[in-house]
């Protein structure tokens, strides 16, 4: 089968000449046999030389012998695609490294379409052609091009202006500072999420991980750590949701474990496929730690919200919170590096 090239050329040839002449002039070699094949290959492109004619038109399209719209063939939905795409962009915008394995996250709004294990799972030939698509490939930083100490506290500096603002405004005594971090993990890994062209070498694999979520205040209190594991999913919907809403993701066996963990270490500790921090979690940990003040009616405190978390990436997650009738009070996200110098886990 000929490229669209081909194809316009045969049709405008066609206009001016008819069949024969263009089996003549453009596919005189062939045999009898081969040469009929054209003839009735000519006449399916003739019924539709607009569609051919705008492809052929482009010179990034004229060249290719199939083209399918963007979407097609693939389980997730193009909006869910597009949300994981933002979110690489936004951690990517803000210094934070993008490994594949932070995208398994696509699991994530894979479960929320109600596809299971089995209909997608995120493997490298979704990862191959996601990156593909959207012009993303692994590679790794050099020396050249990092971000100096003077560029954190410039960053610094415009993030902290708004900030004092909020207090003084709101009459605000305690801040709070939530950061989500990893465990056993690389602190900076090898291979992350960047556009194809610049020049970058290759890496290698990154560790499995497990996310921590931190929370501290002013007062200099530090708050109980939640956690998010790896955890295998069950087949039955109906023993997933059970364990969602019982269990905290875990099933049944594994949760007489974990449970006595909790309580030991004075901790929450979450699991799912991904051992990602999604939405719904969040707002438990919201819930967890602001729900229960005491002064939450008469009182306004100030949350820096890790930008890297989840529902910071979704548009509705301001909707999500205000939605929760405790509480009542302004968050600002926390820009990269910023978050790198205000993060509760180093103590600062």
């Amino acid at each position: 089968m000929g490229d669209y090239s081909e194809r316009k050329t045969a049709i405008d040839h066609y206009d001016l000449h008819g069949m024969q002449s263009t089996l003549g002039a453009m596919y005189d070699r062939l045999t009898s046999t081969a040469r009929e094949t054209k003839r009735k290959q000519i006449y399916s492109w003739l019924a539709n030389p607009s569609h051919i004619e705008k492809i052929a038109s482009s010179p990034t399209t004229a060249k290719m012998k199939c083209r399918r719209a963007a979407g097609t063939g693939t389980t997730l939905t193009k909006k869910a695609e597009e949300q994981l795409v933002q979110w690489v962009q936004a951690m990517r915008n803000d210094g934070v490294p993008v490994t594949t394995h932070m995208c398994v996250m696509a699991l994530e709004a894979a479960i929320d379409l109600v596809f299971n294990d089995v209909e997608f799972r995120a493997g490298w030939h979704w990862m191959d052609g996601f990156k593909r698509s959207h012009g993303l490939s692994l590679r790794t930083c050099t020396r050249i091009r990092q971000q100096t100490p003077e560029d954190g506290l410039a960053v610094l500096g415009i993030f902290s202006a708004p900030v004092r603002k909020i207090v003084e405004d709101e009459n605000i005594d305690v801040v709070y500072n939530a950061d989500q971090t990893a465990v056993n993990y690389e602190y900076l890994p090898t291979k992350t999420l960047n556009k194809t062209r610049p020049q970058f070498v290759c890496g290698g694999k990154t560790k499995d991980r497990m996310t921590a979520m931190f929370l501290a205040d002013t007062t200099g209190t530090k708050h109980p750590l939640f956690l998010f594991l790896r955890t295998t999913k069950s087949t039955v919907k109906v023993v997933v949701q059970e364990n969602l809403t019982q269990r905290q993701g875990f099933g049944n066996r594994l949760w007489e474990s974990v449970d006595p963990l909790q309580v030991k270490n004075d901790c929450r500790i979450f699991g799912n496929p991904t051992a990602w921090w999604n939405s719904q979690i969040s707002l438990k940990f919201l819930e967890f730690h602001f729900c229960q003040r005491s002064d939450r009616h008469t009182k306004k405190v100030l949350l820096i919200w890790d930008d890297y978390s989840p529902i910071s990436q979704t548009k509705s997650w301001p909707t999500q919170i205000q939605s929760m009738s405790c509480w009542s009070v302004s968050l600002p996200t926390t820009p990269g590096l910023a978050s790198l110098r205000t993060s509760p886990g180093t103590g600062h």
